[in-house]
């Protein structure tokens, strides 16, 4: 589907970036979208002078209205939608005896909410558009490995995370009939984010990522990677 249109939350920085820079690579138009417009603008920017298309917003994906709005400008500015990538997501650490309600709340808006309001208003657009190479677009919901298990001081991360693994589940088999695919990707490695500060561990570069992403949307026809769960082997 090289040479469709893409468009790509939190793509100012880490993985969202990673995957802005290789979609655009592989001859997709990329909308760059985020919440800080001077970031998402130097990733589009940056394409661009590479010889790429890419277009920046400014998208808080918690605000549905917004991001309506957006999945209707896309539309009228290029007539279809070929991917979403769900990618835009905050980290707020604590223990739950400490965890305030306005983290959770927060946490909760943005990994699963803000995915959930993205993925209607794009499967709105895609189940309505003709297909090409055997579907009418493609979700990938980029999720982590706190969405196949718990651990200390990651609730908020975790609980959005693990319905985030929901959501994609129901999304597919919704979605299927009308020749949409929806992908859990699930970063379980250690991967450059500005999520995490940690600095003691080994790290996998986000292009990783965004090179997944691009061979995923290569799959034509019905085939379809359901999950895809990126780990890394151990130094020694």
């Amino acid at each position: 589907m090289s040479g469709g249109v893409a468009l790509v939350t939190g793509a100012g920085s880490g993985i969202g970036q990673a995957v802005a820079d290789s979609l655009a690579a592989a001859g997709y138009t990329v909308v760059c979208a985020g919440r800080r417009l001077a970031r998402v603008a130097e990733t589009a920017e940056a394409i661009r002078a590479r010889g790429g298309a890419a277009t920046a917003v400014a998208l808080d994906v918690t605000v549905a209205e917004r991001v309506d709005a957006v999945i209707g400008d896309v539309a009228a500015e290029h007539g279809r939608l070929d991917v979403l990538v769900n990618n835009a997501g905050v980290f707020r650490k604590g223990e739950v005896l400490e965890l305030s309600e306005d983290a959770w709340r927060e946490t909760i808006e943005a990994n699963l909410t803000g995915a959930f309001l993205c993925a209607r208003a794009a499967a709105r657009l895609m189940t309505a558009q003709e297909p090409v190479a055997g579907k009418r677009g493609q979700i990938v919901n980029v999720n982590s490995g706190a969405g196949l298990r718990g651990y200390p001081t990651g609730a908020a991360y975790s609980a959005s995370k693990f319905g985030l693994l929901g959501l994609s589940d129901t999304l597919r088999a919704e979605l299927a009939g009308h020749l949409v695919k929806v992908t859990d990707l699930v970063v379980a490695a250690m991967v450059e984010s500005e999520l995490s500060t940690r600095r003691d561990v080994t790290r996998l570069p986000a292009t990783v990522v965004g090179d997944l992403v691009r061979n995923l949307l290569a799959l034509e026809g019905p085939a379809v990677v359901t999950r895809l769960d990126l780990g890394q082997l151990p130094l020694r």
